[in-house]
């Protein structure tokens, strides 16, 4: 029997639904907690080529929430990007699994666009900047996507396409779901729902039935359901998909300094740092990050010169902090 039996029985996806999958290139923004859930229902479902974006490596606090990662994947250190290929290619092996362990940014997006050619972008993000920064791109290349937010017990999915309205339209509309987890926490249950409607969504677009033009919204803990037609609020003096002007995509492409949630910063220094000795202690390392304590910072250093810095109290002690490290990179390590 074909693995795919019980789903093409289903009327309303059928054999078209699924050459149609199968023919698919979708990647997948983010391989954090609705990643995860996406990418392995996308996978047990056949689709053809995925490919996969992710930045960061494994943690323990993923665990509770991002399903196929182990205790292993910390040990080791993985990045995400890595551990989803290799789960992922143990469930299906018919699916081909593309990977970039990138961070996106206005610098690259389009450029992994159109080397890429998806014909769907899901986000699984964790971060409204960067879903700004999508909903510019994919409407400058004229990509459908569906946008996915969870935290809290509260999931959003919107399915977007060049026929309504896009993500900046609908920004007095959303609900709040755009706080971080770290600060908010996520229950697992809304991100199962989340990623699950997201997947809904991508399948009826490419079975033939369209996106269902509506904002989803659920409550996992509150136990509530709602949608909401939305094609009456396209906004037709819309920067973006109004007057096409795309201020996220022309951003300055390089911020050393980056706030994040929960006292963390991001410092970015050229990639060579990672082979450049910092005074402090190494705690662990691999070939792709190293774990740094250093005047009483915790750090973590990624092979692309990202370094996530926690406990700073505000902008001005990460600038000083910046310019105090990027004074001292001189020595080369041995390794």
């Amino acid at each position: 029997m074909d693995r795919y039996d019980r789903q093409v029985k289903f009327e309303g996806f059928g054999k078209d639904g699924q050459q149609n999958l199968r023919n698919s290139n979708i990647m997948v923004m983010g391989a954090g907690a609705l990643g995860t859930q996406v990418s392995e229902l996308l996978t047990r479902m056949g689709a053809g080529k995925l490919i996969a974006v992710d930045k960061d490596i494994i943690e323990m606090t993923n665990l509770h929430r991002q399903t196929l990662y182990t205790e292993e994947d910390v040990k080791l250190m993985k990045p995400k990007v890595d551990a989803l290929k290799e789960k992922l290619q143990q469930i299906n092996s018919e699916v081909e699994i593309i990977t970039l362990n990138t961070e996106l940014a206005p610098h690259n997006i389009l450029k992994i666009l159109k080397e890429h050619k998806p014909d769907m972008v899901i986000d699984s993000m964790d971060h409204f900047e960067i879903r700004f920064l999508i909903n510019e791109a994919c409407h400058k290349l004229n990509i459908p996507w569906v946008y996915g937010a969870a935290v809290g017990s509260k999931g959003s999915v919107y399915a977007i396409d060049s026929s309504g309205p896009c993500l900046k339209c609908l920004m007095d509309t959303m609900p709040a779901t755009g706080e971080s987890c770290e600060i908010n926490g996520v229950l697992p249950p809304a991100i199962t729902q989340t990623a699950g409607i997201e997947v809904s969504e991508a399948i009826r677009f490419l079975s033939g039935k369209g996106f269902s033009k509506k904002l989803n919204t659920i409550d996992t803990f509150g136990m509530n359901y709602k949608t909401m037609n939305i094609d009456a609020l396209k906004d037709h003096d819309c920067l973006v998909c109004g007057q096409h002007k795309y201020e996220h995509l022309e951003k300055d492409t390089f911020r050393p300094v980056q706030s994040n949630c929960g006292r963390v910063y991001t410092l970015r220094f050229d990639d060579d740092i990672f082979h450049k000795e910092i005074s402090g202690e190494i705690i662990k390392q691999n070939k792709f990050v190293k774990f740094i304590t250093y005047n009483g910072y915790d750090m973590t250093l990624f092979k692309d010169g990202r370094m996530n810095v926690h406990g700073l109290d505000g902008q001005d002690e990460a600038e000083r902090l910046y310019r105090e490290i990027d004074g001292k990179l001189s020595v080369k390590l041995t390794f």
